[in-house]
């Protein structure tokens, strides 16, 4: 079972993330308002043009701010290309302030800040640079060829990029890097809870429910000599369970024919094939909770096969191909419908939800007169992968 929160610091953090993006970028635009609104009329026969570009430039920024605050964060594609968008307007700013209007030009203050997006989306270092380099030559370009600034200019403005998107991805970096390790820090936890639960419910039943079976099949309580070694030896695994023994050192094939035999004595013949597992060595990483738990949940299976398929005989099959591990568990009994048909704590936790805890799937498939189909999935460890 995946014990990441639902709702984790991660997310929390790019959430942050992109709203304080999407706030530079309001800063930006109302900028841009408060240029066009004043000066407008100084810009003579190029006001169309000026106002054509704000407009742009704010249906751009409105739906990039509104995509972020829908996301919960930035993408690092929505900060490439909202870079090049930038860069352009850069160039058409300058075409539209060149002389004798260049005190008119919003272009490069609202670049300024939007600068700061590229280095709160982008991951990579080289990435920031990149996209800093990007605006810091279209405005050189467009300074010295249109506005004819001297090197001394183009220099500084060039260099006022670098503080904010350097400054912006160090920050996001660690706070990224912070929030990662307190969602990692929940998960160590949660998981430590979840073996303090079991290790008291394996003192539980240690102290009161194994006693009572080995005295049970110790004692003359039991007349029939069979059944009384079936208690000794489901005593036996319990305790081998709870004690961490043999039967739960990883041994899935031996686990299942363990179940197998108990069915066979139940009276419901299984056909075991475990052919393709034995042939393949990635399953041998698993651990005994991971087999144990397979192993419980194929024999929930067959218990509900011998309780309600009106069938003596079922199929299991384990399996493993490069990356995943496949148990199923087939019958041609009576079947049932999934979607209409309560069908009990049997599958629905015992095999279900034992599945999910070790991260695996269950596929269930039936229909009524038509059988039952169930496949469990296990993705295996990537250390164990070829």
């Amino acid at each position: 079972m995946d014990a990441r929160p639902s709702a984790g610091a991660v997310a929390q953090n790019e959430a942050t993330l992109a709203r304080a993006a999407v706030l530079f970028r309001c800063g930006g635009l109302a900028e841009i308002a408060l240029v066009v609104g004043f000066d407008g009329p100084h810009y003579g026969d190029r006001l169309w043009e000026a106002v054509a570009l704000a407009v742009a430039v704010f249906a751009e920024g409105a739906v990039l701010c509104a995509a972020c605050l829908r996301a919960r964060r930035i993408r690092p594609a929505w900060a490439l290309a909202d870079a090049w968008f930038i860069a352009a307007v850069l160039l058409v700013g300058a075409i539209i302030t060149r002389q004798p209007h260049p005190r008119l030009y919003f272009a490069y203050p609202y670049s300024i800040i939007s600068s700061v997006a590229f280095g709160v989306a982008l991951r990579r270092l080289r990435t920031v640079i990149g996209a800093t380099a990007l605006l810091a030559v279209a405005d050189a370009f467009a300074s010295a060829y249109w506005h004819g600034d001297p090197a001394m200019n183009l220099t500084l403005n060039a260099l006022t990029y670098v503080p904010n998107t350097l400054v912006a991805f160090l920050v996001s970096r660690r706070m990224r890097t912070t929030a990662r390790e307190l969602d990692e820090s929940r998960i160590r936890e949660a998981e430590l809870a979840r073996d303090r639960e079991r290790a008291r419910h394996a003192r539980i039943l240690h102290d009161r429910i194994l006693q009572t079976m080995e005295e049970l099949a110790r004692g003359p309580w039991i007349a029939d000599r069979e059944f009384r070694m079936r208690v000794a030896e489901e005593t036996a695994w319990l305790r081998a369970l709870v004690e961490g023994g043999p039967d739960t050192d990883g041994d899935l094939i031996g686990l299942l024919q363990g179940v197998v035999a108990r069915k066979a004595r139940d009276g419901l013949r299984v056909e075991f094939n475990g052919t393709m597992l034995t042939e393949s060595p990635e399953w041998r990483s698993l651990g005994g909770s991971v087999c144990a738990a397979l192993a419980g949940a194929a024999e929930e299976a067959l218990t509900n096969v011998a309780k309600h398929a009106g069938v003596s005989t079922a199929v299991l099959r384990v399996g493993a191909e490069p990356g995943v591990l496949t148990l199923s568990v087939v019958d041609q009994g009576c079947g049932f419908d999934p979607s209409a048909e309560h069908r009990g704590v049997g599958l629905a936790q015992s095999v279900q939800g034992r599945i999910a805890e070790i991260g695996g799937t269950v596929l269930i498939d039936s229909a009524p007169e038509a059988g039952t189909y169930i496949e469990i999935t296990l993705p295996l460890p990537a250390a164990a992968r070829p």
